[in-house]
């Protein structure tokens, strides 16, 4: 194709010389010299022209390795991108979305693409305290698998206490994983963090997410206790209480239950504003109550439960004879709130107090038997209610 295309430009160029040699031959005196220099110029415009388009054809074509020639536009690369991806906004289809490593939310950017935990990172940082605390003389830094990230499997654990003013940390040579850092010391707490090691799927020649900056922030701690009274006066026992944090309700939940005497106690609370909910931490039995805890002890004004229903279940195969093992659901129909998850003892007996008055619907299956049944009762408030379910 190139010689094809010199040879043709050159015969026109040749026959542009001939005429114009023949020009310059037959015309004698003045006017024929103005013709012959009049050709001649733009004899060299036109080479100029020549030269220009064999440069740009020449730039336009490039040779594979047989020889053969071929279009840059139609060129198929098979190198990898040379743009590299943000490491800010890398993150994983399925989990927490993650900003910088720090597992912060739902998935964003990138969330098409899978997570590969393939070679090793480091997790660099900073210890702080809240503002007007001092700082403490050692503290003791927890780095362990995730408890729910994907990637935790490969996740190793590590615990460090820093020297007499030591404020940062590094952790080196850590398995690209999931995991869950947390720091501690006298009297002060942080909140933990999900931190992720990892590359990105089709991406694995590239360094990935492998050098994550983690600041954690320690606060004082605080106590908070109280009673529940149910709606006779009697204390009531065992019975569970929850603490929500308001800003982060996912993670911050504390849970205690009530001894003998109806009390409960959280002992380590961070600042902040919390709820107390009773019985169930969305489903309150109570009113929810807002706690705000600063750095001291908070008591909370002794709560009293409304009247409520105590159900016990015996479950029996078709013979009257006990049935253990028997997994218990139970919920509250109707626009009422509340349920229920047990499983039946080795005399088939189960037991659920504090449950809301009203109609209740409970399905008892057996998992190895394959066995079911399913009841339907209405609780009335304050009066214990006995039922027994035939398993077939």
């Amino acid at each position: 194709m190139m010689k094809s295309m010199s040879t043709e430009k050159r015969t026109s160029h040749e026959a542009l010389i001939g005429r114009s040699k023949q020009s310059a031959d037959g015309g004698r005196g003045f006017p024929g010299h103005r013709r012959g220099a009049a050709g001649f110029a733009w004899l060299v415009v036109l080479a100029l022209v020549i030269v220009v388009l064999g440069a740009v054809t020449w730039n336009g074509m490039v040779a594979d390795e047989s020889g053969g020639d071929f279009e840059l536009a139609d060129r198929k690369s098979t190198e990898a991108p040379t743009q590299p991806l943000s490491t800010d906004l890398a993150e994983a289809a399925e989990g927490p979305r993650v900003m910088t490593g720090v597992e912060a939310g739902p998935a964003g950017a990138y969330a098409s693409m899978d997570r590969v935990f393939e070679g090793t990172g480091m997790i660099l940082g900073e210890v702080r305290v809240e503002q007007g605390v001092p700082y403490p003389e050692r503290w003791t830094l927890k780095l362990e698998p995730s408890r729910v990230a994907p990637g935790r499997q490969k996740a190793i654990t590590r615990t460090i206490t820093s020297e007499p003013g030591q404020r940062d940390f590094q952790l080196r040579d850590l398995p690209m994983a999931a995991y869950r850092l947390s720091v501690e010391a006298e009297g002060l707490v942080a909140r933990p963090q999900e931190v992720a090691l990892y590359k990105l799927a089709g991406y694995e020649h590239m360094p990935g997410l492998n050098v994550v900056n983690v600041t954690s922030r320690l606060v004082q701690m605080a106590s908070v206790s109280g009673r529940v009274r149910q709606a006779d006066g009697d204390m009531a026992v065992d019975f569970p209480v929850y603490l929500i944090d308001r800003k982060n309700p996912s993670e911050g939940r504390l849970e205690a239950v009530t001894d003998s005497g109806g009390a409960y106690l959280f002992p380590e609370v961070t600042g902040g504003n919390w709820i107390l909910r009773t019985g169930h931490p969305v489903h309150s039995t109570t009113s929810p109550q807002p706690v705000p805890v600063q750095l001291s002890a908070v008591a909370v004004d002794e709560l009293l439960l409304p009247a409520l229903a105590t159900l016990e279940i015996e479950t029996t195969d078709e013979y009257g004879r006990p049935y253990p093992g028997v997994d218990l659901v139970g919920y509250l129909r109707g626009t009422g709130n509340g349920s229920f998850r047990v499983e039946t003892n080795e005399f088939g007996r189960a037991k659920m107090p504090y449950l809301s008055p009203g109609p209740w619907r409970v399905n008892a299956t057996h998992a190895q038997d394959g066995r079911s049944c399913r009841l339907d009762v209405t609780l009335a408030p304050s009066e214990p209610t006995f039922q027994a379910m035939n398993m077939r």
